[in-house]
């Protein structure tokens, strides 16, 4: 017999921060912290679910020299990513107003030697690790941080978000005149164990919206809900069932 989990349809939830964010010179050294530093949000109402996907959205980027600038992520559980450094023309590319999306599905890199322009953009940085550390509050260590999204999967997304920005040039500063906001694509992880000739199979008691669904042959249309009794026991939901000898499918729906 064969079995397959397929995750509940992940769904999309939005948290924002559109407090203006001021990034560039402050007559200090840099890196040049960026007004806040860092910018944070509160994920919240998504206990008992995973991050399947995350993409980050800064709004309203203007700045006279935008290579200056470096943006650090950090998430609720000290995972960080690099989502862009050195970036949009060695020579002065004045950009204004840019909404720009990082999102590590995206089709194309951030330009390196070109100006910047509004759109979806992998995260990119020019050079890795950074030759410096993000200053403090931010991790230490946070030079090595991947240029990637690809870290906060499979992750408890609930708690503080942050952004941390730094100008690394003198002279010049821009803003993030809209903020930042956070997409995180969620959905309820599944466990399954097989024990002799039946299937365990779990998922987090806090979730309590949804139903163990089925469906066997070789494809997953027909759902319907598993009416084995749910037991509750640490936090989680168990149901036990008879693995047959047809394929079947396992998921969670609501």
């Amino acid at each position: 017999a064969a079995l397959a989990l397929l995750p509940l349809q992940a769904a999309q939830v939005t948290f924002s921060n559109a407090n203006l964010i001021t990034i560039g010179d402050d007559n200090s050294l840099p890196p040049i912290k960026a007004i806040p530093y860092p910018s944070s949000l509160q994920a919240t109402g998504l206990v008992g679910l995973v991050t399947t996907r995350v993409t980050v959205t800064l709004h309203g980027l203007s700045h006279p020299f935008p290579s200056d600038i470096h943006v650090l992520l950090v998430g609720p559980g000290g995972q960080s990513a690099i989502l862009m450094s050195e970036v949009g023309g060695q020579m002065k590319f004045s950009v204004t107003n840019l909404t720009i999306t990082l999102d590590d599905a995206a089709a194309a890199s951030l330009p390196i030697d070109t100006s910047l322009e509004s759109g979806t953009f992998k995260p990119t940085a020019r050079e890795l690790p950074l030759g410096f550390d993000f200053p403090p509050p931010a991790p230490s260590g946070n030079s090595n941080s991947p240029c990637s999204l690809l870290g906060f999967k499979n992750l408890d997304p609930t708690g503080t978000w942050s952004l941390y920005a730094i100008d690394n040039g003198t002279g010049d500063w821009g803003t993030l005149s809209g903020g930042w906001s956070l997409n995180v694509s969620i959905a309820v992880p599944l466990r399954a164990m097989r024990s002799q000739t039946n299937i365990i199979l779990s998922w987090p008691a806090s979730s309590v919206t949804c139903h163990l669904q089925s469906a066997t042959g070789a494809s997953s249309i027909n759902w319907s809900n598993v009416m084995t009794t749910a037991s509750q026991q640490s936090g989680r939901w168990f149901v036990t069932n008879s693995i047959s000898g047809t394929t079947r499918f396992y998921r969670l729906g609501q």
